[in-house]
């Protein structure tokens, strides 16, 4: 009794699982439902494999079912293969939606998509006959580029060839460190010098590892940088300054007439110089009078003793010693040499107007 109730529950485990099997396959993956279907068509110029039961994706949402594909050869190349979609809810298309017949997976499975158009746009009528395009697999997408590029890929194949050829000959850079050990160790130790050198820079030894670690070196560096742009824009203004004849400089490249004069200035500078050369060789060889200072200890000594008595005359002045220098220095002195000058300058006035008087009384009493 045991085994046959064991017997009898497996079965029905059996049984109920094929049940629960095939309602899945039939409610979830068929789309099976009891509420009303609706139906859109749409044409295609081919199938690309597209069959009953594939998926209709709208804006990359399973939303509907194939439920039919048929060839119609009474229609143009462009529409000769009607698809009837299947919708619980069917979507509203726009201006500028598109249908397409794509690949679901690479290895292989057929969708329809639909994108339904900008919102916006103006809707699509019921009536409107609706075209779409096929998408081309992968495959055959990629079977088209290796038609299109049959040349350069077989030039690739031929290089590529040549190449191994060349390494396993040793030829070439390649050739010769896979078969000349000198040259491996060779570029083992460039491989390690070049490793020294990074850590050098790392740790900020020599002038570059300077400039990328120590910010002072690295902030002076820009200040000569920038410093040499900015000459360089100085100089670049002075140069159009001058080709525009501003400045100096540009008057004397546009200016004819300034331009002469100061070629005739250089040359009188040049002759200048050239008598002052002159003067200088007399001097040195005693000729003229500073040649014969220069070259006449008397004259010289009397120069410097002339010099000392200025001086000395001078420092007293300045300290107000003497007659001249208590003018200079005394404010009293000044004054009444100011007056003596205005009473003398008074008594030239009277004698000029009593000069006349004085020459009728002669005249007169001369003549008896």
């Amino acid at each position: 009794m045991e085994k046959t109730a064991r017997r009898d529950f497996i079965l029905g485990l059996v049984f109920f699982g094929a049940i629960a099997m095939l309602l899945y396959y039939t409610i979830v993956l068929t789309g099976f439902s009891f509420s009303d279907k609706i139906y859109m068509t749409a044409y295609f110029p081919n199938a690309n494999g597209l069959k009953e039961g594939d998926a209709v994706l709208v804006a990359g949402r399973p939303t509907g079912t194939v439920r039919a594909v048929e060839f119609l050869d009474n229609r143009p190349e462009d529409r000769r293969i009607a698809v009837r979609m299947e919708f619980v809810e069917a979507p509203t298309l726009h201006e500028g939606y598109f249908l397409r017949i794509a690949e679901f997976t690479v290895l292989g499975g057929r969708v329809v998509q639909i994108e339904p158009g900008p919102f916006l746009n103006p809707k699509i009528p019921a009536d409107a006959e609706l075209i779409g395009t096929v998408e081309s697999s992968a495959l055959a997408q990629f079977s088209k580029l290796l038609e299109e590029n049959d040349e350069d890929i077989t030039s690739i194949v031929q290089n590529l060839r040549t190449t191994t050829e060349d390494l396993a000959h040793g030829s070439g850079v390649l050739g010769s460190l896979l078969h000349d050990e000198q040259m491996g160790k060779k570029l083992k130790a460039t491989v390690v010098d070049f490793s020294e050198l990074i850590s050098d820079l790392k740790h900020g030894k020599g002038t570059l590892g300077a400039l990328l670690t120590n910010e002072e070196t690295k902030e002076q560096v820009l200040g000569i940088v920038e410093d040499s742009a900015n000459l360089v824009a100085d100089l670049s203004t002075i140069v159009q300054d001058a080709r525009n004849g501003q400045g100096l400089l540009g008057a004397m490249l546009n200016d004819p007439i300034l331009r002469e004069e100061s070629t005739s200035l250089v040359h009188n500078l040049e002759e200048t110089a050239e008598k002052l050369n002159l003067v200088i060789t007399d001097a040195t060889t005693g000729k003229g009078l500073l040649g014969t200072i220069i070259a006449d200890e008397q004259i010289a000594a009397d120069a410097q003793s002339f010099l000392a008595d200025l001086s000395e005359v001078t420092r007293r002045l300045k300290d107000g010693e003497g007659s001249l220098g208590r003018l200079l220095s005394e404010d009293q002195a000044y004054e009444e040499l100011l007056m003596a000058l205005k009473s003398l300058n008074g008594q030239l006035e009277d004698a000029r107007e009593a000069q006349p008087i004085t020459t009728f009384t002669q005249l007169l009493f001369g003549s008896f």
